[in-house]
């Protein structure tokens, strides 16, 4: 934090896992001078503030008051409430994903950060891992998309159902790369194993342009993975968002005969791809000071994070169908 009192004045809600990396990510940014933070725990706040030099506020609507811009990382089930709480006081407001509970929730959400004029950026963080990054230089037309993210078990976040906790990021993903391409048609099928929502889930979106996209989320897994792999016509891309590298392969067109006659696989050239390493949520964090500024809009907006939501329903909505 710059402590010169001139800077933004940022507040925390949620100080859990994800809410003191937000902490730490604000304090350690120069256009930050002031720091608040808030925890139903209150022990847990005053322990995340001691390792910044931030103040522990009693309320939310206490934090609230006195914050240009705030973080919030609450379960999905206090969104509504407390980003509203947020835009009724002025303050712009980061998110975690999902947006919302619920679309209807979500869009007054949208429709509320509009009519104020406040920035609404929602976390979905692996926009700004720089495997994704890669990916869009690299995949301009995808005819097919295979996802597989699998976590193992953990309590946080079985409020809300795999397909809202975890594939809504991959969901995201290929809206954004498929931006203005409309979904004709979507099959998906789903199993709760340990909780009282679905698990393990599969979808298949199909869209206008002829694009499939096959993605398959599981929180019981025993091994964590999010590997994503892209084609189009002449270029295939395999994408660890994990381990932030990336695998990509195109097609020579200027193999000769004689080149093919000694290595049949010679048309294929493997392409050198530079991946960003850097922190995904520190960009996250940067890009929605920099929209606060003026500089930018918001890299995810709220409308962007609400069709997400809208398609992980439209998942659920079919699985219970096929019950």
């Amino acid at each position: 934090m710059n402590g010169s009192g001139r800077g933004i004045k940022a507040g925390v809600i949620g100080t859990g896992s994800l809410g003191k990396n937000h902490a730490r990510l604000y304090a350690s940014s120069e256009a930050v001078s002031e720091l608040y933070l808030y925890d139903m725990i209150e022990k847990r706040a005053g322990e995340v503030a001691a390792l910044h030099q931030a103040k522990v506020s009693r309320s939310h609507a206490e934090l609230l008051d006195l914050c240009d811009v705030v973080s919030i990382c609450t379960p999905a089930t206090d969104h509504f409430a407390t980003v509203k709480s947020a835009f009724e006081k002025g303050v712009h407001v980061l998110v975690e994903k999902p947006i919302a509970s619920d679309s209807k929730q979500g869009r007054e959400m949208v429709d509320l950060a509009s009519e104020k004029g406040l920035v609404f950026q929602v976390g979905h963080i692996e926009r700004f891992n720089g495997t994704y990054k890669a990916v869009k230089e690299l995949i301009t037309k995808p005819l097919f998309i295979e996802s597989h993210r699998l976590g193992t078990f953990v309590p946080r976040g079985i409020d809300v159902s795999v397909v809202v906790d975890l594939m809504i990021h991959d969901i995201d993903l290929v809206l954004d790369l498929l931006r203005g391409d409309a979904l004709i048609d979507l099959k998906a099928s789903g199993a709760a194993i340990l909780t009282g929502s679905p698990d393990i889930v599969n979808a298949r979106l199909e869209f206008e342009s002829g694009c499939v996209a096959n993605l398959t989320a599981s929180r019981i897994s025993r091994e964590p993975l999010r590997k994503v792999r892209f084609f189009q016509e002449n270029r295939y891309v395999s994408a660890d968002f994990r381990a932030k590298e990336i695998e990509a392969f195109s097609k020579s067109d200027d193999v000769t005969m004689e080149a093919l006659a000694d290595d049949p696989r010679a048309f294929i050239k493997k392409l050198d791809v530079e991946v960003d390493k850097s922190e995904p949520l520190m960009l996250e964090i940067e890009s929605f000071l920099g929209a606060v500024a003026g500089g930018h809009p918001p890299e995810v907006t709220g409308e962007e994070a609400l069709d997400a939501l809208i398609i992980a329903e439209r998942i659920l909505d079919c699985i219970k169908k096929d019950r």
